[in-house]
């Protein structure tokens, strides 16, 4: 069972961090198989044999032969390296919607969804990426419900080598997934008044059943992409922590010619690919991705972990 999540999400099992690079998981998955750890404490056997018996009496814990209590220890709060990520993001994303203006984004301004000719131009270059399939189809199905092993794989880090690095990564997805779950059921939100409101937009293949994904369509709607929003929100963040080789650009005059963004740029293409998402849902995602970011770093956990990630690469 999950619910919102990285076009589908997570739950919010007791091992939902179980593993490094599980976007959003549940806990079976994101644990390698099991939910949670269990630890049994059954009766086990004393060293001795009392006098005149003959058999070991059971010794349970805490030990049951204990002259006085173990000492207690001097601890005072929960520590903050012992939080899972997934549940790490959960309270930054209440910081998150303590901001004001995360809800305040007009997406059909920059990204309009398209009617008439401009729609149909938009099914016809889907039907043109179909073939495309076959070479982009290992790599799609990977980024499906896990998509920051990609950026970890593009500087190497992890949940050991780098917490707080792995910490940012996961909160900038979970934020993401919620900025996508919400302007997916409000497309329309803050647009001029006039227009009527705007419907959830209809997935590709609901049109044009010549796309016929290979994959089940994910139960929300299209626009905005979520894996767009998440990526760009991750390429964002990881920007403000990672060596500047990772933030180059390679062409001046193209701000998204970055490793991390093109990085965004090619998953956001492979929900194009698989018949998923409709281009102009790729650059609503974008656009909402790049300005969540700025009130994301208002928060005050993302500000406190920015400056602990960017000493995790020096």
């Amino acid at each position: 069972m999950r619910s919102f999540g990285l076009a589908d999400g997570a739950d919010g099992a007791d091992g939902a961090d179980g593993a490094d690079g599980a976007d959003g998981a549940n806990g079976s998955r994101a644990s390698g198989g099991a939910s949670s750890l269990i630890r049994p404490i059954g009766v086990s056997p004393a060293l001795r044999k009392l006098a005149n018996e003959d058999w070991f009496r059971g010794n349970k814990w805490p030990p049951a032969d204990l002259v006085a209590p173990f000492a207690n220890t001097a601890a005072t709060k929960f520590p903050t390296h012992a939080w899972s990520a997934f549940h790490f993001s959960i309270v930054a994303l209440g910081e998150f919607v303590q901001v004001p203006g995360w809800d305040q984004f007009n997406l059909q301004a920059v990204a309009p969804i398209p009617v008439g000719a401009g729609l149909q131009y938009e099914l016809d270059e889907l039907l043109a990426l179909v073939d495309y399939r076959p070479g982009v189809m290992s790599e799609a199905l990977a980024q499906r419900d896990n998509i920051s092993v990609y950026w970890a794989g593009l500087l190497m880090y992890n949940k050991s080598s780098h917490p707080a690095t792995y910490l940012l990564a996961q909160i900038a997805l979970r934020v993401g997934q919620f900025q996508a779950m919400h302007y997916k059921f409000n497309p329309g939100a803050n647009t001029p008044p006039g227009p009527p409101p705007l419907p959830p937009r209809p997935r590709p293949s609901q049109l044009s059943p010549s796309l016929m994904p290979p994959i089940d369509i994910p139960g929300h709607a299209s626009y905005p992409s979520g894996h767009a929003t998440e990526s760009y929100l991750l390429a964002g963040i990881l920007a403000r922590v990672m060596p500047a080789a990772a933030s180059t650009q390679t062409d001046l005059a193209d701000p998204d010619s970055t490793p991390l963004r093109r990085l965004a740029e090619r998953v956001a293409r492979n929900r194009e690919v698989l018949g998923l998402h409709y281009p102009s849902d790729s650059k609503a995602g974008k656009y909402l991705g790049d300005q969540t970011l700025a009130l994301l770093l208002q928060c005050p956990s993302v500000a406190g972990l920015i400056p602990v990630a960017q000493a995790e690469w020096q």
